[in-house]
């Protein structure tokens, strides 16, 4: 089996090559920690940068997802964008998307952006740990997938081109190919090896001191409260059930009448009064009117307690 071999300069030649058909080229690698991704990065963006003729600086290596987005399309008055072709280094992806944060409204507005965006024919690229702890939206976003197994070199996967693949990444079938041989040289997504030289002592030095200054304040980016819409879909859920279990226990209210005044299926309402499921909203909770409905003690009180029902 014949193994392709990059090095930084050949595979930076090919992303190059994507991007001038008016292709989009955005790539993450992962890695154990102290591996080398941010190195591999590193010396993937400087060759990129003397393929198409521009001089790299850190100013092209971000932390934050703002930042990102205006390098990306500019601020509110259309300022800050980075030319056409220009390389971003996401350092630490897990800090903008990270997928137990879908919810957070500039996560999901990045991931559209980044859907949008080919046009621009930038060169986006990032670190983080596990590549499949990212934000399943992003994920299909990046057209490669670079692990790194040791120092100095990286398997090179890219996403297979299939209009009926659920999954474009085969991360199942990858999974026990990879379980059973121990080598990803027969994974269907599987494209070679890249390898890499590590920073010399100066551009390691220089890169801990940016990282050490940029990085700063960027790790509160995603709130760690639930989203205040999670929190408003928890309380109607909460209620309705409430309200549902306690009228099959303390009314003659057929599941029918229940399903007819509560706005939902009779399933639902059979499930929810039988504690088979805790279904959430997915659209508009109807307004409960009780009021003409009475208890076998004769009387809602028990049920409505301090806040009652409007």
């Amino acid at each position: 089996m014949r193994i392709n071999s990059y090095s930084c300069e050949q595979f930076a030649q090919l992303i190059y090559d994507i991007l001038k058909s008016d292709r989009d080229v955005n790539l993450g690698i992962a890695g154990m920690t102290g591996e080398g991704k941010s190195t591999a990065l590193y010396k993937l963006f400087k060759a990129y940068c003397g393929i198409a003729g521009i001089e790299w600086d850190w100013n092209f290596l971000t932390w934050d997802r703002q930042e990102l987005l205006t390098w990306i399309d500019g601020d509110e008055e259309g300022n800050g964008q980075k030319n056409e072709y220009s390389p971003i280094m996401c350092d630490e992806l897990i800090s903008m998307f990270y997928k137990r944060n879908w919810y957070n409204d500039n996560q999901k507005s990045s991931v559209e952006l980044l859907n949008k965006c080919r046009d621009r024919h930038l060169f986006i690229a990032g670190a983080v740990p596990n590549f499949w702890d990212l934000d399943g939206g992003i994920l299909t976003r990046f057209r490669f997938y670079l692990y790194v197994k040791e120092r100095g070199e990286a398997w090179i996967f890219q996403q297979e081109n299939n209009p009926f693949a659920c999954d474009t990444w085969n991360l199942n079938a990858n999974r026990k190919i990879f379980d059973k041989t121990k080598s990803p040289f027969r994974c269907p997504n599987f494209l070679g090896i890249l390898r890499f030289d590590d920073f010399e002592p100066e551009e390691k030095k220089l890169y801990y001191e940016i990282r050490n200054l940029k990085r700063i304040g960027t790790e509160g980016q995603n709130s760690k409260e639930p989203h205040e819409a999670s929190r408003s879909l928890t309380r109607m859920t909460i209620s309705r059930n409430r309200m549902l279990r306690f009228l099959k226990n303390n009314t003659n209210m057929p599941m029918k009448e229940l399903a007819e005044l509560s706005g939902y299926s009779e399933g639902v309402v059979y499930d929810v009064c039988n504690g088979n499921k805790n279904y959430k909203f997915d659209f508009a909770p109807p307004r409960y009117d009780i009021k003409n409905y009475r208890t076998k003690k004769g009387d809602n009180s028990d049920f409505l307690g301090e806040q009652g029902i409007k």
